[in-house]
């Protein structure tokens, strides 16, 4: 069942969970760094309230992407709550997109954040449930 997270005028956050895993829908027409930090402090707090340790997060807002500076900038502010998730898989649905967001990956992982960008909902949800040959 979808639940709706948000009420911001922004953007519209969803999710469900389906077995360890929560799935984060995030949509709307506004795409800001302040729109972009408000909804992963929303899915923190949703993360943090149902202790679930896996993310699935699918980001339809885009209209451009972040740069390197607004990435890094947000992956300073979620650096404190790294704990609450043991990984995270972002899921860009935009090819053009893509080289852009998988900043985000190395900005987070420098941050001690196992996150990780996929351009395929399936290819994330298989290193959710198995992982990588190449993890400790």
């Amino acid at each position: 069942m979808l639940m709706e997270a948000s009420e911001h005028p922004d953007f519209k956050l969803s999710y469900r969970r389906h077995g360890n895993t929560l799935y984060f829908q995030v949509s709307g027409d506004v795409d800001s760094q302040a729109v972009r930090i408000a909804y992963w402090q929303e899915i923190v707090a949703i993360t943090r309230k149902l202790g679930i340790r896996k993310l699935l997060v699918v980001d339809r807002k885009k209209h451009r992407p972040a740069t390197q500076v607004e990435l890094a900038e947000l992956a300073r502010i979620m650096h404190s709550h790294r704990e609450i998730a043991d990984r995270v898989a972002v899921v860009e649905p935009t090819p053009e997109f893509l080289p852009a967001v998988e900043h985000a990956e190395i900005e987070g992982r420098e941050m001690g954040i196992n996150i990780r960008v996929f351009g395929s909902q399936h290819d994330a949800e298989r290193w959710l449930m198995y992982g990588l040959s190449d993890e400790a």
